[in-house]
């Protein structure tokens, strides 16, 4: 896979240290890994998580049933289930949609700029 560029609005998110140390309280370190490889993973696959399976088990590191039952704990703490039974992060999600809105008026302000400059191209010097 390509390494993601800074331009690419899908290669990285905000993670507040704070709310983030808070969830964690408590957790083991297998907890902690698995729960931010999901993040990583729910982001960089725009907020799907991909299907639970032997795959998923060894990208998440998991090797026996503590890691499952981790996983199913961390699943059950931070990626509720929706409407269609798909998990979904509710911070995660918040950021998507910013950042999709976000890209889409700059990519209006831009098609304007252009428009004007093309415009003005356009008009003779008198």
């Amino acid at each position: 896979m390509a390494a993601k560029t800074t331009k690419d609005t899908m290669g990285w998110f905000k993670l507040n240290v704070g709310m983030f140390t808070n969830e964690i309280v408590g957790w083991s370190d297998t907890h902690v890994a698995i729960y931010i490889k999901l993040l990583t993973l729910y982001w960089s696959s725009g907020n799907k998580l991909p299907e639970i399976n032997s795959s998923l088990y060894r990208r998440l590191g998991i090797i026996d049933s503590g890691g499952e039952v981790a996983l199913a704990s961390v699943l059950n703490e931070f990626f509720p289930r929706d409407s269609e039974d798909k998990y979904f992060h509710i911070e995660l999600d918040r950021q998507l949609n910013e950042t999709i809105e976000s890209a889409r008026l700059q990519s209006e302000r831009a098609s304007k700029s252009r428009g004007s400059r093309i415009k003005d191209e356009d008009k003779p010097d008198f």
